[in-house]
C-alpha cells in the first residue's frame, strides 16, 4: 500500500510539473518545491512518538480546510497539555508545514496554524532558535493578514515567544536575510499557480491567495526597511537590489487588487527613504507605471496612498515627469484622466495631497495653451463634482482652485481672463443665480458660501467680479419684485426662494470682506447693497408689506454683514430709515418678523432704542386683538432676544401694565405663553412677577369656578420645573403647594389630576418652603380645621416636602401645633364610653362610672372633608413628625414632652373606642366611612409603635410627688392635670384611668415586678379604697395586676367584697349603685387574678352565689343583672362538685333573661345595656356546657341541660330572629354578642326546626355573624329533610317546590357595576355573601332528594330564569367575560370553607368556582342552555376552555362514579338487567354496554367530552344485533337525547335504550330451522308461513329451499311463497 501511495504522488508531482514547466525560477523548475507551494515532499514522521499527533499532522496535507481545522484544533490541544514535551520530530515537521499553512485559503486555518505556532515554539525554549530561519518571514508577514483576527492571531503568537519589542527587534535584525528572502520569493517568484492547485481551488480563491502573499510580503519589506537603522538594511542591500530591480515589482503599483497597491505604495516612500539609490536607478520605469499608466489606473482604495507615493518620488525625481518620461501622451492629458474620476472613493486627504502634489510638478508639464487648460479644468470640475465628492467638497474645490491658479501662471494675460471668466465666474453666478447654463458648477456641501468665495484667488477674477455684483444685486431686487402676491398658492414658496438667495448674497458677501479686496470691489459691494435695502423696502411699502422675502433680504443683510457694512454711513442712514418709517408700523406689517429679527441685529447700535420702542408700542396700542399683541410682543422679545431689548423691555412700564392687565386667574393660553416666554428670558419686572404669579396662585383658593381653576392649572402645567420652583419661593405664593394638594380632592377628577401631577412635579424639582413660614402652611390647617383644610395624606406629603431629604427639625417648637388648641380640641372630642364597651375594656363595666352626661362638652367639633376632627388630626401630625424625623431629642428638651404624650396616648385610646363601637367620640364623624377608618387604622398603629419605643425606657412607678416629673408618673400626671377641672366621673376621668391601666400593665408585662412595686402596689390599693373613687379603684386594680397576685390586701379586699354582696340587698333602688360598684370591682378582681376565687372559703362562695341567683329574678337594672352573670360565670365552676337545684335555677334565670330581651323593645341607650347582658347570659351559659362537657361533670347540672336543652334552644333561635337588621359592621362589642350566639346555637345538637323559612331573611341581615349562625342551622337543617320531602311527595303524588323565601333571595343577581362601591379589604361584602350563601341552600335541597323532586325543582329554575344571574356574575367576577379567567387550580372546586382564604377577593372566587362545580352537577341542563345562549364568542371559548381545565373533570369522574354504583347494584342485582353489562373505563371517560341476545353481544358506547356537560355526550354504536340500521340510529338518539335532556342522567338513557331492546325482541319466536332468535348475519325471524304462521329467518329459509330442492314450509309443507 505504501509503495502505491508513493507511485500516486510521483505521478501526481510529474503531471504537475509537466504542465508548468514553463515557469523557470518557480517551485516546478527547481530541485526542490518553495516553502509555500502546494507541492511538498514527504515528511518523516518516525521521530514521533504519539501516533495521534502523526495521525493530526497527516491531516493537514489533506485538501479539506474542515479536517485541517480539526487537525491543528488537537495538535493545539496536545501541544496546551502542562506535561506535554513538546518533541524536536513534531518541531521539524511543524517548521515545514507552517509556510504553507499561513497562507492557507481558510481563515480559520491561518488562524490556528498561527497560535498552534506559538505555542510549539513558547515550549521550545531556546531550541526554537535554530527553526526560526524558516518560520520567521512567514510568522512576520502573517501579522499583515487581510483577516483582522488571523492577523492578531500572529502578533499574540509572536507576543507569547518574544515578549517585548526589543525581543522582536532583535529577531529582525538576527534573521534579517532569510526574511528578506522568504518575501523576495513570495513577491518575485511565486504566482497563483504554484500556491494553489487549480483542481482543487477556484480561480478566484488562487487569485486571493496570491494577493494575499504579495501584499503581505511586501508589507513585510516596508517594516524591515523602517524599522532597521540604515547600517543594517545595508547588509542586505544586494536582496534589497535584486527586489527593487525588478519591473515585476513596479508594475504591482497599478495591480487589480487594493491590498497589493497600498502595500507596493508604502514601500516605494519606504524605500525612497531608506534605499533612495536603488530606486532612482529605475527612473524610466517608475516614471511610465506611475504617471503614465498610474494616473489613469483604478486606484479606489489605495489612491491616497498612491498619490503620496508619487509625492515622494516628484520631490525626489522631478525628472520623471519630463526627461524620463516617454508615454505617447503627454503627462497633462493623463493627468486629465487623473482628475476626471475624482478621489475614487477616498477621503479629503486624496484632494489635499494632490493640491500639494499641484505645486511640486514641473512647470512645464502644464499645458501653455487656452483650450488644453479648458479641457483639463472641466476634467477637474466633472471630478470635484461628483455625487460622491459632496463630503469632501470643502477640500476638493480647493484643489481645483489650486489647479487653477498653477494653470493660469502659464496662460496669457488674455487667456487668463478668458480662464477666469469660463472656469471661475461661472461659480460665483451658479451660487447667486442659479441656472441652467451654469448648474455644471453648483457647489454642494456645507459652508458653500467659503467655497465660492475661495474663487478670488484666481488671477483676473476681481475685475469680472467687481463687474458682476451690481448686475447680480439688480438680479435680487428683480426677483423680489416678480415674487408671487398673496393670493397665490404659490406665495410662500416664491417668498422663500426670494429669502434663500437673499441669504445667500448676504452669505458670501460675509466671506468676500474677509478677504484682501481692492477698495474699488469694496465700494461697489457696498453701493450694491445700500440700492438692494432701498429697493426691497420700496417694494414691502408698495406691497403692504407683505412680501417676507424683500424683508429678509434686508435681514440677512444686515444680521450678516451688519458690522462690516453698518460702518458705511449711507448704508447706516438707510437702514435707519426704514426702521424708523411710518412711526414702525411695519410692526404691523406681515413681514414683521423678518424686520423685527433686523431690527434685533441692530442691538449693540445706538440706533436700536428708539425703533424698537416705537415697535413695542406700536404692538401694544395699535394691534387688532389680545392676540395679535400678544404675538408681536414675542416676536419683539423671543427667547433669543439681545439683552438690550431684554433691558429696555423691563424698563418700559407700557408693558408691564399690560402683562398685569391680562394675567389673572382663568387666563387664556395666549396670555400664558405671553407671560412665560418674557418671564424666561427676564423681560419681567420684580413687581411685574410677583403681582402677576401670586395673583394666579390666589385663584387656585376658589375651588368652585372650575373654568378659572382648569385654565390656570393649564397654564401652570405649560411652565418648566425650574419655573415652577421659582413661583413657589415667591413673596405672595407660599400657598402655591397647599393649594394644588388640596386641589388633589377636588370633585372634578381632571382638575384633581392637574393638581397631583403639578404637585408632583413640584416635589420632584425639591422644591421647599422656605423662610420663617416653613411649618406655616402645615400647622395653619392643623390649627384651623373646616372642609377646606387639606386632607391628612395631602398634609403628610407637605410635611415631607418641607422637612426635605435630611428629615431634620432644626427648631421643633416651629414645627409644633398649638398645645392648648389641641387640648381644647381633644376636650371637644370626649363624649361618654358606650356601655357595650364594657365587653372590650380592660376596665370591664366601669365604663359605668363614666356616665356624667353634666360634664360633656356640647361644642361643635368641626372635621375636614373626611370627617377628621382637629384631635385627631393633630395627634396624626406629632406621630408622623416624631416617627420619621430626629425630633424626639428636641421633644425631650421641652417642658410641654409629657403633655404631648399624654395626649398622644389619649387619642389612641379614644380611636381605639371609637374604631371599636363607632360614635363613641367625636373624633371622627360616624358617616365618615371606609376612607376615616383606613387613617386611624393606620395611625394607631403608627403611634403604638412610636409610644413603644417609649415603654422601653420607661419604669412603673406611683404617681408620687418624688417621681412626678419622670418616667410612667409624670406622663400620667400629665393626663390628669389635662382634665383637673372635670369631675371623678366625668368621660375624660375614665380614659385617663384606663390610659393609666393600659401603661402601668404594659410596662410590668416588659419590665417585670419586684418585691418593692408589691409593696408599693398594696399601699396604693389602700389609699384608692380609703379615697372611695371606684373608678380610680378598679383602673389600679387592673394596672397593678401582677405586682398584686396573691397579694393579702387583695385576697381581703375580695373577700370584703364578697361578704358585702352576701348580705346586701340588691333589690332596694338607694342600694342598687352600691351593689353595682361592688359588683365591678369584684369581676374586676376575679378577671384579672385567676386564683382570686380559690382565696374565698366554700361556704362563703355558696352564699354568695346562691344570693345572686335569687336575686338575679328580681333586679331591674341591666347592669346589675349583667354584672351578676359575670360573677356566676367566675364562681360557678369553683363550685362545680355542689350538687342542688341552683344548677337549673340559673338556667331558668338565663331563659328569662332571653325571653325578656327577644321581646323587649328599646331605645339605643338601653340597647347597650342589653349588648352587654346578651354577651354575659351567652357567656355564662356557654361556660355552664363547658363545666357539662369537662371529664367529671356536675350530674345535676348535665340533667338540667338535658332538661332545658329544648328551651334554650327555642329562646337563642328567638335572640336569632330579633338581631335581624342589627348591623354589627361598626359595633365591635355587637359583633362579639353575635359571635357568641353563633357558637352556642351551632354547639347545640341538631335539631329540626319546625318553622325553618323564617331563617332565610336573615341570610341579608347587616351581620356576618348572625348570618354565618342562620346559614348553618339552614345547612344542617335542608338536607336533613330532603328525603323526608321525598317519601311524602311520592307517597302523595304531587309537585314539591323550592321556599319562596329562598328564592326571593336569589331573584335579583349582582353584578360588577353594583359592587364597584363594596370593600373586599377584610372581608366578603355582606350582601355579596348573603346571595351567595343562598345558592349554597338552594342547592343544598339536592342532596338526598329524589329523581322526581330533583326534576321538580329544576323545573321551577328553569321557569323562573334563576340561573342566569348566578351564572352570568360568576362569569364577570372570574375573568370569563375579559377572555382571562382565573385560575382555579388551587382551590378545592368540590367543597368550600368559608374564611379560609386569606385574600377575601379569593375566597369569593373559590366560592363561585364551588358554586359553578356544584351548578355543572345538579343543573347542567340549565347551564348548557346559558351556555348556548352566550353571544360574545370571546366569553364561550373562555367558559368552555376553563370548565374543561377545571370542572369537567370532576363532573365527569362524579358521573362515571355514579354509573359505577349503578352497575354494582341496580345492573348486577336486578333481574330485569339480568343480560345487560355495563363497564365504565374512568381514564378514557367512556362507558361501555352490552345487552346479550341469543349468544350474540349488542353493544353501544358513551363517550364524555372534556367540556362536558357543556358538550354533549356521544352515544356511538359498537354493535348492531336484529335490528336495521334506522332503528338502531333512533334507539342511538333516543339514548342520547334522555341524557341531555333529563338533566345529564347517564343511567336514564342507559335505561331508555335498555327498554328499547326488551321491545324489540318481547314476543318473538326462535326460528324452527336454527332454533335461535339470531341468525348469523344478526337479523331476527322475518318470513312468516301463510298456512301455519310458524317465522324463519330469510337465511335459513333460502338453505332450506336449496337443500330440499321444493319450496315447501318446512313445518306445514305447504307452498311457501319467499318473496
Amino acid at each position: 500500500m505504501a509503495s502505491k501511495k508513493v507511485f500516486k504522488s510521483q505521478a501526481n508531482s510529474g503531471r504537475a510539473s509537466g504542465g508548468l514547466g514553463a515557469f523557470g525560477n518557480s517551485a516546478f523548475g527547481s530541485s526542490h518545491s518553495s516553502a509555500l507551494s502546494y507541492i511538498q515532499e514527504p515528511l518523516d514522521f518516525s521521530t514521533i512518538s504519539d501516533v495521534n499527533v502523526v495521525v493530526s499532522l497527516k491531516n493537514l496535507s489533506k485538501k479539506d480546510s474542515v479536517t485541517k481545522a480539526r487537525a491543528l484544533e488537537e495538535i493545539q490541544t496536545y501541544v496546551a497539555k502542562p506535561d506535554t514535551d513538546v518533541e524536536e520530530g513534531l518541531v521539524e515537521a511543524w517548521v515545514r508545514l507552517y509556510p504553507r499553512l499561513s497562507i492557507d485559503n481558510a481563515r480559520r486555518v491561518r488562524h490556528l496554524a498561527h497560535t498552534v505556532s506559538g505555542n510549539i515554539f513558547a515550549k521550545c525554549g531556546k531550541r526554537a532558535a535554530r527553526h526560526l530561519p524558516k518560520v520567521a518571514g512567514p510568522w512576520l508577514a502573517g501579522r499583515h493578514d487581510n483577516d483582522r483576527a488571523a492577523g492578531k492571531a500572529a502578533q499574540d503568537a509572536l507576543s507569547l515567544v518574544f515578549a517585548n519589542p526589543e525581543k522582536i527587534m532583535g529577531l529582525k535584525k538576527t534573521f534579517q536575510g532569510p526574511i528578506l528572502e522568504y518575501c523576495r520569493d513570495a513577491a518575485l517568484h511565486e504566482t497563483a499557480q504554484t500556491l494553489s492547485d487549480e483542481r482543487a481551488v477556484s480561480v478566484d480563491d488562487a487569485a486571493a491567495t496570491y494577493a494575499r502573499v504579495l501584499a503581505a510580503s511586501l508589507a513585510v519589506v516596508t517594516e524591515m526597511l523602517n524599522d532597521l537603522p540604515r547600517e543594517e538594511g545595508s547588509k542586505q542591500e544586494s536582496v534589497y537590489e535584486e527586489l527593487l530591480g525588478e519591473t515585476k515589482l513596479w508594475e504591482l503599483a497599478c495591480y487589480t487588487e487594493t491590498g497589493v497597491r497600498r502595500s507596493t505604495h508604502r514601500l516605494v516612500q519606504a524605500a525612497l527613504q531608506k534605499q533612495p539609490i536603488l530606486v532612482e536607478t529605475n527612473r524610466k520605469v517608475i516614471s511610465t507605471i506611475y504617471i503614465y499608466k498610474g494616473l489613469p489606473s483604478d486606484q479606489t482604495g489605495s489612491s491616497i496612498d498612491y498619490l503620496a507615493a508619487l509625492d515622494a518620488l516628484t520631490v525626489q525625481m522631478p525628472a520623471i515627469w519630463t526627461d524620463d518620461y516617454s508615454g505617447k501622451k503627454s503627462a497633462a492629458s493623463r493627468f486629465k484622466q487623473f482628475w476626471k474620476h475624482g478621489s475614487r472613493s477616498g477621503s479629503g486627504e486624496f484632494w489635499a495631497v494632490t493640491s500639494n502634489l499641484l505645486a511640486k510638478v514641473p512647470a512645464e508639464v502644464w499645458p501653455a495653451e487656452y483650450k488644453e487648460a479648458q479641457d483639463l479644468l472641466l476634467a477637474a470640475r466633472d471630478g470635484v463634482t461628483r455625487k460622491e465628492e459632496r463630503f469632501n467638497a470643502s477640500t476638493a474645490w480647493g484643489a481645483y482652485f489650486s489647479l487653477l491658479t498653477v494653470l493660469s501662471r502659464r496662460l496669457s494675460h488674455e487667456d487668463q481672463a478668458k480662464v477666469a471668466a469660463e472656469c471661475a465666474m461661472p461659480i460665483i453666478q451658479e451660487y447667486l443665480k442659479p441656472s441652467q447654463d451654469t448648474a455644471d458648477w453648483a457647489i454642494h456641501g456645507a459652508k458653500t458660501a467659503h467655497m465660492v468665495a475661495g474663487v478670488t484667488k484666481v488671477p483676473s477674477i476681481l475685475p469680472l467680479l467687481e463687474q458682476a455684483l451690481p448686475e447680480l444685486a439688480e438680479h435680487i431686487t428683480e426677483t423680489a419684485r416678480l415674487s408671487q402676491p398673496q393670493q397665490s398658492k404659490d406665495f410662500d414658496k416664491s417668498q422663500l426662494h426670494v429669502a434663500s438667495t437673499g441669504e445667500r448674497w448676504a452669505t458670501m458677501q460675509r466671506e468676500l470682506f474677509t478677504k484682501d479686496l481692492p477698495e474699488t470691489l469694496l465700494a461697489t459691494l457696498v453701493a450694491s447693497n445700500i440700492k438692494l435695502v432701498q429697493d426691497c423696502h420700496q417694494i414691502l411699502v408698495n406691497r403692504d408689506g407683505k412680501p417676507f422675502g424683500a424683508a429678509a433680504v434686508i435681514e440677512e443683510l444686515v444680521r450678516t454683514c451688519g458690522q462690516r457694512l453698518l460702518k458705511d454711513l449711507d448704508f447706516r442712514n438707510a437702514i435707519k430709515d426704514i426702521l424708523e418709517a411710518d412711526d414702525c408700523k411695519w410692526v404691523l406689517w406681515p413681514s414683521s418678523r423678518q424686520l423685527i429679527r433686523c431690527l434685533h441685529g441692530l442691538a449693540q447700535d445706538s440706533i436700536f432704542v428708539e425703533p424698537f420702542e416705537t415697535a413695542l408700542q406700536v404692538a401694544l396700542t395699535k394691534a387688532e386683538s389680545l392676540e395679535d399683541s400678544s404675538r408681536l410682543v414675542r416676536e419683539l422679545l423671543p427667547r433669543n432676544a439681545p439683552d438690550e431689548a431684554v433691558e429696555l423691555a423691563r424698563n418700559n412700564e407700557a408693558l408691564q401694565a399690560f402683562i398685569l392687565q391680562n394675567v389673572k386667574p382663568g387666563l387664556s393660553a395666549t396670555s400664558g405663553t405671553m407671560l412665560l416666554e418674557l418671564y424666561s428670558i427676564k423681560a419681567l419686572s420684580t413687581q411685574t412677577i410677583q403681582q402677576a404669579f401670586s395673583s394666579l396662585v390666589a385663584g387656585l383658593a376658589d375651588t368652585y369656578d372650575e373654568t378659572e381653576l382648569t385654565s390656570t392649572l393649564d397654564f401652570l402645567a405649560s411652565s418648566n420645573n425650574s419655573i415652577l420652583k421659582d413661583v413657589s419661593a415667591l413673596p405672595g405664593c407660599e400657598q402655591l403647594v397647599s393649594h394644588l394638594l388640596r386641589l388633589e380632592h377636588h370633585r372634578n377628577d381632571e382638575i384633581a389630576q392637574k393638581a397631583a401631577s403639578l404637585s408632583s412635579r413640584l416635589s420632584s424639582s425639591g422644591t421647599k418652603i422656605q423662610g420663617g413660614a416653613k411649618f406655616s402652611v402645615v400647622l395653619q390647617n392643623l390649627d384651623h380645621v373646616s372642609e377646606q383644610s387639606l386632607p391628612m395624606d395631602s398634609l403628610s406629603e407637605l410635611l415631607d416636602r418641607v422637612l426635605g431629604e435630611d428629615k431634620h427639625v432644626q427648631d421643633l417648637k416651629t414645627a409644633m401645633p398649638d398645645l392648648t388648641a389641641w387640648r381644647t380640641s381633644l376636650l371637644a372630642a370626649v363624649r361618654p364610653p358606650k356601655l357595650s364597651l364594657s365587653i372590650l375594656s380592660p376596665l370591664g363595666a366601669a365604663v359605668n362610672f363614666a356616665q356624667d352626661v353634666m360634664s360633656q362638652t356640647t361644642a361643635p367639633v368641626n372635621v375636614d372633608s373626611e370627617g377628621l376632627c382637629q384631635a385627631l388630626r393633630t395627634a396624626i401630625y406629632i406621630t408622623r413628625l416624631l416617627s420619621i424625623t430626629d425630633a424626639r431629642t428636641g421633644l425631650v428638651e421641652l417642658e410641654e414632652q409629657w403633655h404631648v404624650l399624654a395626649m398622644l396616648y389619649l387619642v389612641v385610646q379614644l380611636a381605639e373606642d371609637n374604631l371599636s363601637v363607632v360614635g363613641t367620640n367625636a373624633l371622627w364623624h360616624p358617616n365618615a366611612g371606609a376612607v376615616a377608618e383606613a387613617i386611624v387604622l393606620d395611625f394607631v398603629s403608627d403611634a403604638h409603635r412610636l409610644l413603644g419605643s417609649y415603654w422601653e425606657s420607661m419604669q412603673p412607678t406611683d404617681v408620687s410627688e418624688e417621681s412626678v416629673k419622670t418616667g410612667c408618673a409624670a406622663m400620667v400626671a400629665a393626663m390628669e392635670q389635662l382634665g383637673h377641672d372635670e369631675s371623678h366621673q366625668s368621660p375624660l376621668a375614665y380614659y385617663v384611668a384606663l390610659s393609666y391601666s393600659k401603661i402601668t400593665s404594659n410596662l410590668y408585662e416588659l419590665h417585670g415586678h419586684n418585691a418593692d412595686n408589691t409593696a408599693s402596689s398594696e399601699a396604693g390599693l389602700r389609699a384608692a379604697k380609703a379615697k372611695k373613687d371606684s373608678l380610680r379603684t378598679v383602673a389600679y386594680l387592673v394596672a397593678n395586676q401582677l405586682p398584686l397576685a396573691s397579694s393579702p390586701s387583695l385576697t381581703r379586699f375580695c373577700n370584703e367584697l364578697v361578704a358585702d354582696l352576701t348580705t346586701l340587698d340588691v333589690t332596694m333602688p338607694e342600694k342598687g349603685l352600691k351593689a353595682q360598684e361592688q359588683l365591678i370591682m369584684l369581676n374586676t378582681i376575679l378577671q384579672t387574678q385567676e386564683d382570686a376565687v380559690d382565696t374565698i372559703a366554700k361556704q362563703r362562695l355558696i352564699f354568695l352565689v346562691k344570693g345572686l341567683i335569687d336575686k338575679l329574678s328580681h333586679i331591674e337594672s341591666s347592669t346589675i343583672k349583667s354584672e351578676g352573670y359575670k360573677a356566676l360565670g367566675y364562681l360557678l365552676p369553683a363550685m362545680s362538685d355542689m350538687y342542688g337545684e341552683h344548677w337549673s335555677q340559673v338556667l331558668e334565670r338565663l331563659e328569662g333573661t332571653w325571653d325578656w330581651l327577644a321581646n323587649e323593645k328599646i331605645d339605643d341607650v338601653l340597647k347597650e345595656e342589653h349588648i352587654v347582658l346578651e354577651h354575659t347570659s351567652l357567656k355564662l351559659l356557654g361556660i355552664l356546657r363547658r363545666l357539662a362537657n369537662s371529664d367529671d361533670p356536675n350530674d345535676d347540672l348535665v340533667d338540667a341541660l338535658k332538661n332545658k336543652e329544648s328551651s334554650v334552644h327555642s329562646h337563642l333561635m328567638s335572640l336569632l330572629e330579633h338581631a335581624n337588621g342589627d348591623s354589627d359592621e361598626q359595633h365591635q362589642a355587637l359583633l362579639v354578642t353575635h359571635e357568641q350566639l353563633a357558637r352556642q346555637l351551632a354547639q347545640a345538637p341538631y335539631k329540626q326546626l319546625p318553622e325553618a323559612n323564617e331563617l332565610f331573611p336573615l341570610l341579608y341581615t347587616p351581620s356576618r355573624a348572625i348570618q354565618q349562625g342562620a346559614f348553618d342551622l339552614l345547612h344542617k337543617q335542608i338536607p336533613a329533610v330532603q328525603e323526608q320531602i321525598s317519601f311524602d311527595a311520592a307517597l302523595d303524588n304531587k309537585s314539591v317546590h323550592l321556599p319562596d323565601e329562598l328564592l326571593s333571595l336569589i331573584l335579583e343577581a349582582p353584578t360588577l357595576d353594583s359592587l364597584v362601591d363594596a370593600s373586599f379589604d377584610r372581608t366578603m361584602p355582606l350582601s355579596l355573601q348573603g346571595y351567595l350563601y343562598s345558592w349554597r341552600l338552594l342547592f343544598d335541597h339536592f342532596s338526598g332528594s329524589s329523581y322526581r323532586v330533583k326534576t321538580d325543582y329544576i323545573e321551577q329554575l328553569k321557569d323562573g330564569a334563576y340561573l342566569s344571574g348566578l351564572l352570568s356574575f360568576t362569569f364577570d367576577f372570574l375573568g370569563h367575560s375579559r377572555g382571562k379567567p382565573i385560575d382555579a387550580s388551587r382551590f378545592d372546586i368540590e367543597t368550600y370553607t368559608a374564611d379560609s382564604e386569606p385574600n377575601p377577593e379569593r375566597d369569593v372566587q373559590w366560592l363561585l368556582t364551588h358554586l359553578y362545580y356544584l351548578t355543572m352537577t345538579h343543573l347542567p341542563s340549565l347551564a348548557k342552555s346559558y351556555y348556548l345562549d352566550i353571544r360574545s364568542r370571546q366569553t364561550s371559548l373562555a367558559v368552555e376552555s376553563w370548565t374543561g381545565k377545571y370542572i369537567s373533570p370532576l363532573v365527569i369522574n362524579a358521573a362515571l362514579q355514579d354509573v359505577a354504583e349503578w352497575a354494582e347494584t341496580s345492573v348486577k342485582e336486578e333481574p330485569e338487567y339480568e343480560k345487560m353489562h355495563v363497564r365504565v373505563g374512568m381514564r378514557s371517560k367512556e362507558i361501555n354496554v352490552s345487552y346479550e341476545i341469543d349468544e350474540q353481544t349488542m353493544a353501544i358506547k358513551v363517550i364524555l367530552p372534556e367540556a362536558y356537560p357543556l358538550a354533549a355526550a356521544q352515544v356511538v354504536g359498537v354493535s348492531r344485533v336484529a335490528v336495521k340500521e334506522d332503528k338502531w340510529q333512533s334507539w342511538l338518539r333516543n339514548c342520547q337525547g334522555v341524557i341531555t335532556f333529563s338533566n345529564g342522567s347517564i343511567t336514564d338513557g342507559l335505561s331508555a335504550w335498555r327498554k328499547n331492546v326488551v321491545g324489540a325482541l318481547k314476543g318473538q319466536t326462535e326460528c324452527a330451522i336454527c332454533y335461535s332468535i339470531i341468525d348469523s348475519t344478526k337479523q331476527l325471524p322475518t318470513k312468516k308461513c301463510p298456512t301455519c304462521k310458524n317465522l324463519f329467518h330469510g337465511n335459513c329459509l333460502y338453505k332450506w329451499f336449496k337443500t330440499s330442492n321444493a319450496s315447501t314450509c318446512p313445518l306445514c309443507r305447504n307452498a311457501f311463497s319467499f318473496a
